[in-house]
Order: structure tokens, then C-alpha cells, then sequence
């Protein structure tokens, strides 16, 4: 079988090296002729966890290619995956003007028949409006060819994707066609996919399941870093009422670990278009209002916590663990770190930076406080002279830090952990404060 994948960010990589790794000839095609070179010599232009060694092994069988000639993919094809980008305009509302062209080419490149599907997060409706773009292109040639177009929507994450994708927790396949859906299905029969993992039901249901997955990810952060705030206030400890409120079967323990807020390109995006899309069909989505106002304020409370605790900031030197939005990516989009850098040089302080990945992305978009910023090459190396370390991204390798090494290298000794990742057992020598555990030093 030939397939087609169209957009080649991380989903559209790793879903090409994977599906590759059977008896499946894959074409990757993107417009981006740099991203083409680079993973035709074996780069990435993402960072992705075990990634890297897939592709070049999936590359080696000669199963996997990567080329930017959509007309020649297109025609080879049985099966052609839309990974594209789906950017939301200035009112917060998805904006198809990616994947539109993607629908044009291949009503005017395809030869027999397709099954188009669709494994980015687009509105409902969407798969309506790519089949009449395709029919459309078709007509315009004054052919008939069959083909169906299908919402694949994916759930993998940065950090684990090729594990989500090789094992997925569910596979949400929406169409109206039997036997569009059975071609799909034929198709991840090389991963193994149980029968009752399959989610069968129309498209708009299945462009829907990714937003509403997405939004009640983003309102049960909120509520939780909510609760953090308040336990602060109230002198509790977060770390037990999540555990106590994680052991009703009706919540679960998922997604219950407070944090300066939620960042990346699906929650914030994905909770921010949802609610534009829940106006244009005349409702008011009022509690996922209320979860994306949470959490524009619990990144800028980072700031002001650091200030109560320490007082005035001015000329001080703050040492910033983590950049990313989340461990085992390079991916800063709305990370809580741009906030609290932004906000700690705004009200006098120097930093020093390290993160294990997030540095080349970090230097265009904290441009503007470049000054006031050191990269540093680890994490000692970020605590030097430092009057506070603030950690906000949970790398592992931060876990491991040697605390004593870190506390002999400081000006001061406060330590921020916005992630609670010393929580049970903080670090000795520091005044530390976690989030929403009660500040206390230790000696």
C-alpha cells in the first residue's frame, strides 16, 4: 500500500515513520523545501524523544520519503494523511488557509481512488468543506473518481508521541463511508489496534472529541492550579488534597499536578478556539472562558509570588530551570516561562537560563529581554551567583540536581519550585516554597 502524509511538523513525522515501519511505502510531503533537506539528511526540525533514530531507521528500509512534490505523491497514493497546521485567525477561530491548498492539489492530482484523511484539530464541518474543495477540483477537470474523506483526529503527546501513536489510548475514526472507515482500519491493523479502541461515529462528532478533549484537559489545570492558590492562602498543602481529590473514581489523578499554568500548541490554542467556535453556533461556553482566564493569571501570580516571598527584585539574579512548556520538548508556545522572564526583568532582575532543550526557541522570543539574560549550559551553571532559582518545567535531569553543589554556587538561597518536584522531600539549605504547599526553610 502506498499512503501520503501532507504536513511534516512532529504528528506528521512520526506518524510517517511509524506507519513505514510495516509493509507501507510512505511519501512525506511538505511545501518547506529546508524541512525537506534536512530530513533528507537525516535532521529533524523538531525535537521529539527516540524520534530521530526512527526516522533514519524507517528511512534505511526504503519505505519512507520525503519529498516536496505534492502532485507526484498525490498520484501514487491510496491513503493520503492532512497533518497541516490549523492556526486560528485574530478572532481565536481555526483558519483553514493551510489546509484548503492541501485539499486543491489533490482534487487536481488524484488518479484513482482515495481516502483523504484528516488527522489535524479543525472544526466541525471541516471535513464537509475539504470534500467539496476536492469535488470541486474535480469537476473543474471533468473527471470522476471516487474517493472519501475521513476526521482521523490525533491524541498523541509531545514528549511521548511515538508511544501514543504506537499505543493509543483510543482511534476516533468519523465517516459516513463503510468502507472508508474499513481501509483505515485495514491500515493500522500493523499496530495492533484493539477492536474496542475504536471510537465509529459521523465527522463532526469526531472533529468535536479533539476539542472537548483538549478544553477539559485546560479547565481541570485551571481548577487544580486554582486550588493551589487557594491552599496557599489557607495554609493547606496541594500535594494532599490532589491525592485526596485524584482517589474518586469520578476525577482520577491525571492532570492533577498544580503548575504555573498551561502552555504549548494544542490546550491553549484548541481551548481558545473552541470557545469561538461554540459563538458562531450561538452558545456561550462560560466555564472554558473562566478555565483560559485562570490560567493567563496563574502565570502572571509566578511573579508576584516570587516578590512577596523575596521583596524587592531589583538588581537581584534569578536562575530559570526549564523553558518548555513541558518536559521533553522544545515547544515554548504560551509557556508560563516567557510570562515570569518577562515579568522578573520587567521589574529590575537579571536571569540566568538553562534548559535542557528550549534555549534556540527561547532567544527569539525573549528577544526583546536579551539583555538581561544569560544561557547557561546547566544547571549549576544557571545557580551561579544566583540570589534565586525558580524552576518551571520538570525536566528529569533537574530531579537529580545536586542540591548541596547548587545552594554553595548561590548569592541567596530561595528556591521556587513551581513544579512541585521536591515537594515530599524539598531541598535542605534553602528557603524553599513550592505551589500551594505551605513556604517554609530547611535546615
Amino acid at each position: 500500500m502506498n499512503i501520503c502524509i501532507i504536513g511534516l511538523g512532529i504528528l506528521g513525522i512520526t506518524y510517517g515513520s511509524i506507519l513505514s515501519d510495516s509493509d507501507v511505502n510512505v511519501i512525506c510531503v511538505d511545501m518547506d523545501e529546508e524541512t525537506i533537506n534536512m530530513l533528507n539528511e537525516g535532521e529533524l526540525p523538531i525535537y521529539e524523544p527516540g524520534l530521530k533514530s526512527l526516522v533514519a531507521a524507517s528511512a534505511a528500509s526504503g519505505r519512507l520519503y520525503f519529498s516536496s512534490n505534492i502532485q507526484n505523491a498525490v498520484k501514487k497514493s491510496e491513503i493520503i494523511f492532512i497533518t497541516c497546521e490549523v492556526p486560528t485567525d485574530d478572532s481565536d477561530f481555526p483558519d483553514l488557509r493551510f489546509m484548503k491548498p492541501i485539499a486543491q492539489s489533490i482534487g487536481n492530482h488524484i488518479e484513482n481512488e482515495v481516502t483523504v484523511v484528516i488527522k489535524s484539530t479543525v472544526p466541525p464541518g471541516t471535513c464537509q468543506v475539504i470534500k467539496q474543495t476536492i469535488q470541486k477540483a474535480l469537476d473543474e477537470r471533468e473527471v470522476e473518481i471516487p474517493f472519501d474523506v475521513v476526521s482521523n483526529p490525533d491524541f498523541a503527546r509531545k514528549g511521548s508521541m511515538i508511544k501514543d501513536c504506537l499505543v493509543p489510548e483510543r482511534v476516533v475514526i468519523g465517516s459516513d463511508s463503510k468502507p472508508a472507515i474499513e481501509r483505515l482500519k485495514s491500515l493500522y491493523d500493523s499496530l495492533h489496534i484493539q477492536e474496542e479502541n475504536y471510537i465509529i461515529t459521523d465527522p463532526q462528532s469526531a472533529e468535536m472529541i479533539k476539542y472537548g478533549v483538549n478544553a477539559f484537559l485546560a479547565i481541570k489545570l485551571s481548577f487544580i492550579n486554582e486550588m493551589a492558590l487557594l491552599c496557599e492562602n489557607a495554609n493547606a498543602n496541594i500535594l494532599d488534597v490532589a491525592n485526596g481529590i485524584g482517589r474518586d473514581h469520578r476525577i482520577g489523578p491525571d492532570y492533577l499536578d498544580a503548575g504555573p499554568g498551561y502552555g504549548g500548541s494544542d490546550l491553549p490554542k484548541d481551548s481558545k478556539a473552541l470557545r469561538e467556535i461554540a459563538k458562531a453556533y450561538g452558545e456561550e461556553f462560560m466555564v472554558l472562558s473562566g478555565a483560559i482566564n485562570a490560567n493567563e493569571k496563574q502565570k502572571n501570580k509566578m511573579v508576584e509570588k516570587i516578590k512577596r516571598t523575596m521583596g524587592n527584585i531589583a538588581g537581584k539574579t534569578i536562575g530559570i530551570l526549564g523553558l518548555s512548556y513541558k518536559p521533553e520538548t522544545t515547544d515554548m508556545r504560551e509557556a508560563p516561562s516567557i510570562n515570569i522572564i518577562k515579568g522578573l526583568v520587567e521589574a529590575g532582575a537579571t536571569v540566568r537560563i538553562y534548559c535542557p532543550e528550549g534555549t534556540q526557541e527561547a532567544k527569539w522570543r525573549l528577544h526583546n529581554e536579551k539583555d538581561e539574560i544569560t544561557y547557561c549550559e546547566d544547571t549549576y551553571d544557571a545557580a551561579l551567583g544566583a540570589d534565586a532559582i525558580v524552576l518551571i518545567t520538570s525536566w528529569r535531569q533537574f530531579k537529580g540536581m545536586d542540591h548541596e553543589k547548587v545552594r554553595s554556587l548561590m548569592n541567596d538561597r530561595y528556591f521556587f519550585d513551581f513544579r512541585n518536584l521536591f515537594g515530599e522531600d524539598p531541598p535542605k539549605g534553602f528557603i524553599y516554597s513550592g505551589l500551594g504547599i505551605p513556604e517554609r526553610e530547611i535546615k
